[in-house]
């Protein structure tokens, strides 16, 4: 168990009519501070673990950098509460305030505006997924968390194919799980184009936006999605999956990629 990660707490329980008095395991949260080529660009509140790939996701999603050569360096400092980055060419934040971006909001309208979305792909892949596979890998994702066990107190993401999982990563914040998982994928030059990403948490707008912006075609949550996201799936011909437990799911959009057998 990470010390930093997860905490023993003293609480008081309430059972069948009476109270307990004993130890709890609290996730940790801590903010990260991201600075690039010398600017204060914005805080973020993490769990501490696998912050580089986090940052690369965040940046890639904000059009800062397109891939990891782009990335020149991460400076970590402060117990790692704060990072100085480096990235290629010239970088002014004259298009963004200095602000703090909740886990599990992230700030909404902060990251998605209209030039994302008209920067979001739209998605022509033939891939096709057998409907009973799906419901496994939601079944593995969440087997596999570690710290949602534990504590109750993380989100989950992870890059799949149709018949495993590659990499999952837990956080705070659903959208910091998410840019874990396109860092990584960056970091490791994975193709995008023919993958899966799952999510334990609810399909937002911005959420979608980052997914169309890596070309990928499958996006699956136990949970549901809004209704500007759903407009946006429909309209970049994203498979979009929701409520996604047990041996069921709901097919929101691109339904013509999702077979019987």
């Amino acid at each position: 168990m990470a010390e930093k990660v997860i905490i023993r707490k003293n609480i008081r329980k309430f059972k069948i009519n009476k109270f307990i008095d004993e130890q709890d395991l609290i996730i940790s949260e801590e903010p990260l501070t991201l600075f690039i080529n010398g600017y204060q660009f914005l805080t973020l509140m993490v769990l501490q673990e696998d912050l580089e790939e986090l940052i690369m996701g965040f940046l890639a999603a904000e059009g800062i950098i397109e891939g990891k050569n782009d990335l020149k360096k991460i400076d970590f400092k402060y117990d790692r509460t704060v990072a100085m980055i480096e990235v290629k060419g010239d970088f002014s934040p004259a298009a963004y305030k200095k602000r703090t971006l909740t886990s599990g909001c992230g700030g909404g309208s902060t990251f998605i505006n209209l030039k994302d979305c008209a920067a979001a792909s739209h998605i022509s892949s033939d891939l096709k997924l057998i409907a009973a596979k799906i419901p496994l890998l939601m079944s593995n994702l969440q087997q596999n968390s570690e710290y949602f066990q534990q504590t109750g107190g993380t989100h989950i993401a992870a890059l799949a194919t149709d018949n495993q999982i590659i990499y999952q990563f837990e956080d705070i914040g659903r959208h910091n799980t998410l840019d874990k998982v396109i860092g990584r994928a960056l970091k490791d030059n994975i193709q995008l184009t023919n993958k899966i990403v799952l999510t334990s948490g609810r399909i937002s707008s911005e959420m979608v936006v980052k997914i169309l912006k890596q070309k990928i075609p499958f996006l699956v949550s136990r949970s549901a999605p809004t209704e500007a996201a759903l407009k946006i799936a429909r309209a970049r011909n994203l498979t979009l999956i929701g409520f996604c437990r047990g041996k069921r799911f709901n097919i929101y959009s691109g339904e013509e990629r999702i077979k019987l057998d």
